[in-house]
């Protein structure tokens, strides 16, 4: 495999007193982590508004993380033409299978959050190259999601594709921007983290294929069954949803 890594990354797996004390309270078989293959009694809650069962205890994986490996493992690796890989803001638990897979794969990471066009210009990024491009809850923090769009959309290839994955919340009709006050907070409920500039509703799709795209919406726990979805917790369906965005 070769490897592009322009930006340093933090681990969040340092070896640490909490850590540790996590793994052993936890420790059962009720639960497992399909990274890093650990079983737990539960996973750790984790988020704003705490969700149980969300955090794996020893690669810090979240929901939508043990989702995404589900279907990269399956659908995406090893397949033609997916030998070119960009990965934004990257979960280090999923980064770390990435870079340690023996396949014929060019992984290039960027590790930044708002500033999609200067880091790509920094880095000097051709356009029309990338295979796949892995974008996952980034996007609901962007400032212009518009202009972070375009330039995904720059970086693709024909063919290529990207998977990306935000907060969804299905009981809006249309994606709600810029929540700041007390009374959005509550509107937006479970929904709302600070930072956020959106929360996206049930017009996401539209926004994409108005972007450029064409959009499959996969929803990949249904596919897994129920079974999968209690023993390696993959959520609720809020944040986990992936979206597969090729060029039109």
């Amino acid at each position: 495999m070769k490897r592009n890594f322009p930006y340093r990354l933090k681990s969040r797996r340092n070896i640490s007193p909490v850590r540790l004390y996590f793994k052993l309270r936890l420790k059962g078989e009720k639960v497992r982590c399909n990274i890093c293959g650990k079983s737990f009694r539960q996973f750790r809650t984790f988020g704003y508004y705490k969700r149980n069962n969300a955090l794996c205890p020893n690669c810090y994986s979240l929901e939508s993380s043990r989702l995404l490996w589900f279907y990269l493992t399956s659908e995406v690796l090893g397949t033609k033409n997916k030998n070119n890989w960009l990965y934004f803001s990257p979960e280090t638990s999923i980064l770390e299978k990435l870079q340690n897979l023996d396949v014929n794969l060019t992984l290039s990471s960027i590790d930044y959050l708002n500033r999609l066009n200067s880091a790509s210009q920094e880095q000097k990024i051709a356009g029309g190259k990338q295979d796949v491009i892995l974008f996952s809850h980034i996007l609901q923090y962007t400032t212009d999601d518009n202009l972070v769009l375009e330039e995904l959309k720059r970086l693709l290839r024909p063919g290529g594709i990207i998977l990306l994955q935000t907060v969804i919340n299905w009981e809006m009709e249309r994606t709600y921007e810029n929540p700041q006050s007390s009374e959005d907070k509550d509107r937006l409920n479970q929904y709302f983290e600070p930072g956020v500039k959106r929360i996206y509703g049930c017009d996401f799709q539209k926004h994409l294929m108005r972007a450029g795209f064409d959009v499959e919406v996969i929803n990949y726990s249904e596919r897994l069954g129920e079974y999968a979805n209690q023993y390696y917790q993959l959520g609720d369906g809020a944040r986990e949803l992936i979206f597969k965005c090729k060029k039109i």
